[in-house]
């Protein structure tokens, strides 16, 4: 993969105008199931492989990636999947084919990308806007792409560190706040943020260093960091600052951050439990404490609600703005102690429905988001392991060309 720093990497990051006679399309009624234009990707345990599944059809398509258990996220348009297989160096796209034009959808052949990337350790993924980033351990650097990259340069990689475990959150304004390792702690964790622009200059240099930052999220206009010494907030005009933790953490630090474009806050997860962060107030504030029964927890792509799944399968939905408990329920069977990873179910939530493994079965159970009740059980084969959302969850419907 080319190593440039062109300004031609962003030609074309917004949609192109549609053609006249393009019709905007209504949306699709929201009594169906589920948006005829969604896709689930979904990952195996054992096989090298992943599986995209029209949940409405209740059929499922196997392609062959580098190795077995990749990790999954969806570009920030929904158009792809990214399939990061960190061991391996690889980094691998599958186009679901819907592409979404304003108020409408265009439809084209669902297919593996030919685009791959090919730095050392791949890990954490970031995309905002229409601008996607994944973070190279192994090279300190970043691979950047906008979805129309995928179909065709394949982006640029852009130097912007020495080499160590980091994260990076994109702005509104497509500047990047990125971590820094400068050695003063022991250990693959950078200490400081600095931002860059998208072409790698240095915008806004550090301005505080921690002793071990760990978690990425961001809004649009400010970044969260998790790390040793508190919350680490910065702002897209450089600012930064420290939420500090509270007593009761003694030791533990927020090392998960979740984020939304459409929240002024932040969540993060520590072996205590699930916390709000506020940037307003500089307060940390308990949501959900751990007695060690927290498997999994997500927000959803609205930021709306946060979804967190107990390890006797009942499943409880706060309000994101909130934080109060609307609703929970059981969704799947207790997961046994000592279970690994690997044996353990997932979930992913659309607008609509929502999905859960179920390894026994070799299936991906669908629930109605209003009832939490099965309404399908849509076969896959193998040992499904991890799922993510992509296409269209809005349910707008197919243009004319």
């Amino acid at each position: 993969m080319k190593k440039l720093l062109l300004p031609a990497i962003f030609a074309g990051l917004f949609l192109a105008a549609c053609r006249k006679n393009d019709k905007p399309a209504v949306p699709e009624e929201p009594s169906k199931p589920e948006a005829t234009f969604l896709r689930l990707i979904v990952s195996d345990v054992d096989q090298a492989r992943i599986s995209v599944i029209d949940p409405l059809k209740k059929t499922a398509v196997n392609y062959p990636v580098t190795s077995a258990q990749p990790s999954l996220y969806a570009t920030s348009t929904g158009q792809f999947a990214t399939i990061i297989s960190r061991a391996a160096g690889k980094v691998e796209f599958f186009n679901t084919g819907v592409e979404k034009h304003g108020g409408h959808l265009h439809i084209h052949k669902a297919e593996m990308s030919p685009v791959k990337f090919s730095e050392a350790g791949p890990t954490h993924f970031f995309g905002h806007a229409g601008l996607n980033a994944v973070f190279n351990d192994g090279t300190g650097s970043l691979s950047l792409f906008k979805d129309g990259d995928l179909d065709g340069d394949g982006g640029t990689i852009l130097p912007v560190a020495q080499p160590h475990h980091g994260a990076m959150v994109i702005f509104d304004d497509f500047t990047i706040a990125v971590t820094q390792k400068d050695g003063s702690v022991s250990g693959t964790l950078p200490e400081k943020v600095k931002i860059i622009d998208r072409f790698g200059k240095t915008l806004h240099e550090t301005k505080i260093a921690t002793k071990g930052i760990h978690g990425d999220a961001g809004n649009g206009k400010l970044a969260a960091f998790g790390s040793a010494d508190g919350i680490l907030i910065v702002s897209q005009t450089g600012e930064q600052s420290l939420i500090p933790y509270p007593s009761s953490f003694g030791t533990a630090w927020i090392g998960t951050v979740l984020g939304n474009k459409a929240l002024p806050h932040f969540f993060g997860y520590v072996s205590l439990g699930l916390f709000k962060i506020d940037p307003a107030s500089k307060q940390i504030t308990e949501v959900l404490k751990n007695d060690n029964n927290i498997h999994q927890y997500l927000l959803d792509s609205d930021g709306k609600n946060l979804y967190v799944l107990l390890t006797d399968g009942t499943l409880k939905i706060f309000d994101a703005v909130t934080t109060q408990l609307k609703k929970e329920g059981k969704i799947t069977t207790a997961i046994p102690a000592g279970a690994t990873a690997a044996q353990k179910p997932y979930f992913a939530v659309s607008r609509r429905a929502l999905y859960i493994t179920d390894q026994a079965a070799g299936a991906i159970r669908m629930l109605d988001l209003a009832t939490l009740q099965q309404t399908a059980s849509i076969p896959v084969g193998g040992k499904p392991f991890k799922l993510i959302v992509a296409g269209d969850q809005e349910g707008l419907e197919a243009g004319d060309h």
